[in-house]
C-alpha cells in the first residue's frame, strides 16, 4: 500500500507525540533519495522520509550505513536545522504533504536573540516525491530538482502547493454531493478515488466492499448508492478516531497490506496488529526489500521432505529385515557345532543330515549341507554366515539409531514447513536441509571459465557481471568513471557494470532494466520475484582501505526494483 492521505493523518500523529519540542542532532543522507534525522526529546528518535519507489516518512529503528563524503543536500538540511528546535509538524488537508517546522537561534544576528523557522517540506506524491528546505516561504534546496510538477519547485522562489485539490472533506460528506460522485459512469471505486480528499485505491475499494457492492460497478442506483454511503460514513467514522494501532496484512508470508483500520478486503489474510506505525512500517518495508516470493519454494520443499522421508522408511523396513536375519546368527553357529560333532557320520555329496541337535535338548534336527563341500567345509561356511552377521548387527544396529533420527528431523522440518507462515520460516528450513546435505548449493558450470566476468550484449551496451568477490573489485577498478555500476540491497552478489562509452544519461532504460536483472539474479535473491538494486555511476564506487574483497561504499546511487526471474542470460 501507498501512503495515501488519511493514513499520513495517523503517521503524522505519531510524529508529534514523539518529535514535536525536540532538538535535531543529526542528519544523514544514507542514500541519494532517502534522509533520516536524529531528534532529541527525552530519548534518542529516527526520522525516515523516503522518496525512492518506497515512498514514505516515519519513525524507524532500522540503522543505516552513511556515506564517507555526505551528498550536498544533507549538508545543506544540516546547515540550516542541525540544532534547532522541531516546533510544530503539520498536514496540509488530507493530502500527502507533511510540514516539519524547525525554530532555530540565527547565527548572523550577532549578540541579538534573533531566530528563524526553517520548514522541511515532505511531498509523497509516488515516482514525483520530493523534499523540500524552506525559508521565510522561499525554496532553498530540493532533493531532486527535476521532478515534472506544477508549478514547478526551483531554488530561490516562493514555494506553492502542487496544482490540483478541490476533493471533498471525507470527515464532512454531503449526500447529495456524495450521490453525484457516480453520474460519470466510471468504476464506484475510481470516482471515489477521484472525488475524496485523503483516499487511495485500498481506502477507494474498501467502501464497495463494506457495501457488498462489487467495486467496478457503474452507475449504480438509489439502493446501492445507500449501501455505499453508509459504508462510507462508517470507514471515515472509524478513520476519524485519533489513535489506531496499525495493522498490516499478510498472504504466504508477504506482507500486502498496511492501514489503520480494518480492511474487510483482506478478511482472508493474515492480519498482524502492531502498537505504533514505527513498528508497523519498519516490518513491512524490511520484509517487501527481501521480496521473497516463496509459494514455489515452499512446494520444493515439500515434495522434497515427502520424498527423503520415503526413502528413510524404506531403508528402515531393510534395516529391520537383516537384523531379523542377524537374530538367526546363533543358530548359524550352533549347526556349525553340530556338522563339526557328526562328522563320522557325515560325508561329501550329503545334501542334508539328521542330528540329533544338544543345544535343543537332544531334538532331532535336519541340517542343510552344500553337497559339493567337505563337511568342515560346510561347518565353516556356518560360521562365516554366524561372524558375518556378528559383525553386520552392531553396523545395521547403529544404522536404525541414525536413520530414526533422520526420520524425526525430516518429520520435524515438514511440520515447521507446514505451521511456516513467514517468508523467513519456510528460508529457515531450506538452509536447514542445505546445512545438512539434502539440498545442494547451486555452483556455476565447471565447464565455464571462471577466470573473467560474465558479460552480455544488449543493444550494444557491454554488460559485465562479476563471479567472485576478487572480480568485483577488478570490475570497480577497471570500470570507467562513467560507467554505471549495479549491485542489489541487502544480498550479497555480483557486481554488475555497464560500458557506457562516457555517455551514462544515453543508456535506455530497459538496459538499465536488464542490467538490474542480473544484479539481482546473481546473488542470494535469485529466488525472490521482488528485489531492489542500487545504482550509480562507476565515479561515486569506493574501495575503503582495508575493506575486504568486494565491499565498496557508494553514494549518489538510485534504486530500481526487478524481478530476477524476468532475467533473459
Amino acid at each position: 500500500m501507498a501512503i495515501d492521505g488519511l493514513t499520513l493523518t495517523h503517521i503524522k500523529r505519531e510524529l508529534q507525540e514523539h518529535l514535536t519540542g525536540g532538538w535535531i542532532r543529526k542528519i544523514y543522507q544514507p542514500r541519494s533519495e532517502l534522509i533520516t534525522i536524529n531528534v532529541w526529546n527525552a530519548g534518542n528518535y529516527r526520522l525516515l522520509v523516503s522518496c525512492d519507489d518506497d515512498f514514505r516518512v516515519h519513525l524507524t529503528d532500522v540503522e543505516f550505513k552513511h556515506p564517507e563524503n555526505p551528498p550536498p543536500f544533507s549538508m545543506l538540511l544540516r546547515k540550516h536545522l542541525s540544532g534547532g528546535k522541531l516546533s510544530r509538524i503539520t498536514q496540509e488537508g488530507a493530502d500527502r504533504v507533511l510540514r516539519f517546522i524547525v525554530t532555530k537561534k540565527n547565527e548572523n544576528s550577532g549578540g541579538d536573540e534573533e531566530f528563524v523557522e526553517g520548514e522541511l517540506v515532505v511531498e509523497l506524491f509516488g515516482r514525483y516525491s520530493n523534499l523540500v528546505l524552506v525559508q521565510n516561504g522561499e525554496i532553498l534546496g530540493v532533493l531532486e530538482e527535476n521532478l515534472r510538477r506544477d508549478p514547478p519547485l526551483k531554488i530561490g522562489e516562493t514555494y506553492k502547493l502542487p496544482t490540483g485539490g478541490g476533493k471533498d472533506d471525507p470527515f464532512n460528506l454531503d449526500r447529495d454531493s456524495f450521490s453525484s460522485y457516480f453520474d460519470s459512469g466510471g468504476k464506484v471505486w475510481r470516482e471515489l478515488l477521484g472525488n475524496v480528499d485523503g483516499i487511495g485505491p485500498t481506502l477507494a475499494k474498501e467502501i464497495p466492499v463494506r457495501a457488498e457492492v462489487p467495486a467496478d460497478i457503474k452507475e449504480p442506483d438509489g439502493e446501492v448508492i445507500s449501501h455505499l454511503w453508509e459504508a462510507a460514513e462508517g470507514l471515515f467514522s472509524e478513520l476519524k478516531e485519533a489513535r489506531k494501532k496499525p495493522l498490516l496484512y499478510q498472504e504466504n508470508g508477504n506482507p500486502v497490506e498496511f492501514s489503520p483500520v480494518r480492511l474487510v478486503q483482506y478478511g482472508d489474510k493474515r492480519e498482524l496488529r502492531f502498537n505504533s506505525w514505527r513498528e508497523a512500517l519498519d516490518y513491512y518495508y524490511r520484509e517487501k526489500e527481501l521480496g521473497y516470493s516463496t509459494d514455489r519454494l515452499d512446494e520444493d520443499l515439500q515434495e522434497l521432505l515427502e520424498n527423503e522421508l520415503d526413502r528413510v522408511h524404506g531403508a528402515l523396513d531393510n534395516v529391520k529385515e537383516q537384523l531379523n536375519q542377524a537374530d538367526k546368527k546363533e543358530r548359524y553357529k550352533e549347526i556349525g557345532d553340530l556338522i563339526l560333532a557328526n562328522l563320522a557320520e557325515l560325508d561329501k555329496g550329503d545334501e542334508r543330515a539328521e542330528v540329533e541337535d544338544f543345544h535343543n535338548e537332544g531334538e532331532a534336527a535336519t541340517i542343510e549341507l552344500d553337497p559339493s563341500l567337505s563337511p568342515e567345509d560346510n561347518a565353516q561356511e556356518y560360521y562365516k554366515k554366524y561372524k558375518k552377521l556378528k559383525r553386520g548387527e552392531k553396523k545395521l544396529t547403529e544404522r536404525k539409531k541414525g536413520l530414526q533420527a533422520e526420520k524425526r528431523f525430516l518429520r520435524k522440518k515438514l511440520e515447521e514447513l507446514e505451521a511456516a507462515d513467514s517468508e523467513e520460516d519456510v528460508v529457515s528450513v531450506e538452509r536447514a536441509l542445505i546445512e545438512k546435505g539434502y539440498i545442494e548449493e547451486e555452483t556455476e558450470d565447471k565447464g565455464e571459465d571462471r577466470s573473467k566476468p560474465k558479460v552480455y550484449w544488449f543493444k550494444g551496451y557491454k554488460v559485465m557481471v562479476g563471479r567472485n568477490a576478487r572480480q568485483n573489485d577488478e570490475l570497480v577498478r577497471e570500470a570507467s568513471r562513467d560507467d554505471l555500476w549495479f549491485h542489489v540491497r541487502n544480498y550479497a552478489g555480483a557486481h554488475v557494470i555497464i560500458v557506457t562509452d562516457g555517455r551514462p544519461d544515453a543508456v535506455p532504460e530497459d538496459v538499465i532494466v536488464k542490467a538490474a536483472q542480473l544484479a539481482a539474479y546473481n546473488s542470494k535473491a535469485k529466488r525472490s520475484t521482488k528485489a531492489m538494486v542500487s545504482y550509480t555511476q562507476a565515479k561515486y564506487v569506493n574501495k575503503p582501505k582495508g575493506a575486504k574483497p568486494g565491499l565498496v561504499r557508494i553514494s549518489n546511487e538510485r534504486t530500481i526494483t526487478v524481478n530476477p526471474q524476468e532475467v533473459v542470460s
